[in-house]
């Protein structure tokens, strides 16, 4: 009988009257009566497990037995009141036998115990799970308890080949053939709404063992299939146990689900292999997810769940994670969301806490602009994509590459920042020193393997100094390590056009980035130094946020005279800093003078010092 013949809604109720019925049989024999047809309980599951007529009437006498005492000591008699196989061929006529099989199903399926006697006998006892079965209470295996579970019912995405796969199960039951199904992803949420799903169209609930559940335990794997069997229900392996698919020494249930991305182990000949991959749900879908998963954000802002929608390439386990922790808006949503993948990248790159907003970034308009337009695109793309004709005509380049060129300190990394909080994404940064390597080929491999991690793929990618990694390659190419050089770039340049995510570069050497590699990227914005008006908006900014109200208030009047040193919005940010520890260290009340001093010190870093009589003049009308 197929899996499909014995659904658990078709199964027999058992109990009393099925009992009863063995019961009469028995009594039937003992009273030297002729056999009566099998209970249908008992019959079901004779077919189910392929028992003999042997086998099927030793449990109906242990069935029995177990419930009524007078009868076992009467059939018993000559036996010590022990049930044994011995016993039962003489009771129901079968020739005699001393002990079961070592391949009888009863043994294998562990549906029997036998305890050796010193006669050679073994007297036999039922398991307790297979005599719930048979008395119709339908409850889970003891050794299975905690350790298995149905899956319940979930969410479908529209994407999903179910009615594809379902019909080829449909088919391979009708052919009599054991079916296995791998449900490849990495979202184990998204493999057992899938699972469910599959089950629910072929009619049958699905059992699920997660993850080392029952690692390791072959007679664990034995007794899932054989709740398969008695219930009528899908066994379900995670990638890691999936042995457990192949109990030892008993036909598998004839379909099998395994979930999670990964190779799986070669089935038996016998058994058809069906794999399913799938996609990550997206935009649409993803949204559809949040209003399922947590109603409660029908009530943000207009647009505010499209966009997180949009801007976070989540899974379905990610989704049901993150609305478990009753996100107040998309921005804590957002939060949850980046919480789930932060620290997958290791040493590759490091999280760089983007609060900055576009009201922190003094640049001139036109560089806002650009800015706001990467901002754009970043977010917009993905609908872009969606449209069949568009994504055809960009096999490659889907991603966002920008390069941000200028002097230090000129607000690149600032901007990197305002972006990707505008986004509501992390700002990763990737680490040179990690990634760069001398060995050929390892620079690349590197790179390729942060470009994969599912923590790049949802943030933003910011490579400072990239410079050192696209630089020009060598034209008159004259040892072999010209030649990896040369070839290391051309990795690089490839895994980034392929890369589906968005990349920032920074550069203070734009000419030393080689021509090729600029052509691929979709923005270049040119960061300059910040002129008089420029220079005393950030002076104003860093005194307010950094001295106490009065002071503040005091210093910005100095300013416009501050203001006239030339110098970046790094090195006026750092100046304001000293100057306040100095404010703090001396107690005297801070001026002008103090603030171009610490500014002078910066200068002198970078080799531009400026002399007492050059500040004098700077500063004419300070006090």
């Amino acid at each position: 009988m197929t899996a499909a013949e014995h659904p658990r809604a078709q199964a027999a109720p058992g109990g009393e009257a099925d009992r009863l019925q063995e019961r009469a049989r028995l009594a039937a024999l003992l009273a030297g009566g002729a056999a009566a047809p099998l209970s249908p309980r008992l019959a079901q599951l004779a077919d189910r497990f392929g028992l003999s007529p042997l086998e099927t009437d030793i449990v109906a006498l242990l069935w029995v037995c177990a419930f009524d005492p007078e009868l076992r000591a009467l059939a018993a008699r000559g036996a010590g009141g022990q049930v044994t196989v011995q016993l039962a061929a003489e009771l129901f006529g079968h020739p005699t036998r001393a002990r079961l099989s070592s391949e009888s199903p009863l043994l294998l399926w562990a549906m029997v115990r036998e305890h050796p006697l010193i006669t050679g006998d073994a007297v036999l006892g039922l398991d307790p799970p297979i005599l719930a079965w048979l008395e119709g209470a339908g409850e889970l295996d003891h050794a299975l308890a905690g350790r298995a579970q149905l899956l319940p019912l979930g969410g479908e995405d529209a994407n999903w080949p179910l009615d594809s796969v379902a019909s080829r199960l449909v088919e391979s039951l009708r052919q009599g053939r054991s079916t296995r199904l791998h449900v490849a992803t990495d979202d184990a949420l998204a493999a057992r709404w899938f699972a469910a799903a599959v089950g629910l169209r072929l009619g049958l609930p699905v059992l699920n063992a997660p993850a080392g559940a029952l690692a390791g335990e072959a007679e664990g794997a034995v007794r899932l299939h054989r709740q398969a069997f008695l219930d009528g229900c899908i066994p379900c392996f995670a990638v890691e146990d999936a042995e457990l698919s192949r109990p030892p020494g008993v036909a598998p249930y004839p379909v099998q689900i395994i979930c999670g991305a990964g190779a799986v182990p070669e089935a038996a000949p016998e058994v058809r292999c069906l794999e399913c991959r799938l996609t990550p749900p997206g935009p649409a879908e993803r949204e559809r997810l949040w209003r399922r998963l947590w109603p409660e954000c029908a009530a943000w802002p207009a647009g505010a769940l499209a966009d997180l929608a949009l801007c976070h390439e989540a899974s379905v386990e990610d989704i049901a994670a993150a609305a478990a922790s009753a996100p107040m808006d998309a921005e804590a949503a957002a939060s949850a969301l980046r919480e789930r993948c932060r620290g997958e990248v290791g040493p590759l790159a490091r999280r760089i806490d983007a609060a900055f907003t576009w009201d922190d970034l003094v640049l001139p308009p036109a560089t806002r602009e650009r800015l706001e337009e990467i901002a754009f695109e970043a977010r917009e793309r993905l609908r872009v994509w969606a449209d069949p004709a568009a994504a055809r005509l960009f096999p490659y380049g889907r991603g966002l590459v920008a390069l941000f060129a200028g002097p230090p300190g000129a607000g690149k990394t600032m901007a990197a920042q305002v972006i990707a909080a505008d986004l509501g994404l992390d700002l990763l940064a990737v680490d040179l020193s990690a990634v760069v390597s001398k060995w050929v080929g390892e620079t690349a491999q590197h790179i390729q393997q942060l470009l994969s991690s599912r923590a790049a793929r949802r943030s933003v990618l910011f490579f400072d100094e990239a410079d050192a990694l696209y630089a020009k390659r060598v034209e008159e190419v004259r040892d072999a390590q010209d030649r990896f050089a040369n070839l290391d770039t051309s990795h690089l340049m490839t895994a980034l056009e392929s890369y589906p995510g968005v990349v920032l570069l920074a550069s203070n050497l734009k000419a030393n980035i080689d021509t090729a590699f600029l052509r691929r990227i979709r923005h270049v914005v040119d960061f300059a130094k910040p002129g008089p008006e420029a220079r005393e908006l950030i002076w104003r900014k860093a005194v307010t946020a950094l001295f106490p109200r009065g002071e503040a208030r005091r210093l910005c009047k100095e300013l416009p005279r501050v203001a006239r040193i030339e110098a970046t919005g790094g090195l006026i940010k750092n100046a304001a800093l000293s100057a306040l520890f100095a404010y703090r260290r001396s107690g005297a009340k801070p001026n002008a003078r103090l603030l171009a001093e610490m500014l002078a010190r910066e200068l002198a870093k970078e080799g531009a010092a400026l002399s007492a009589r050059e500040l004098d003049s700077l500063l004419e009308d300070a006090p």
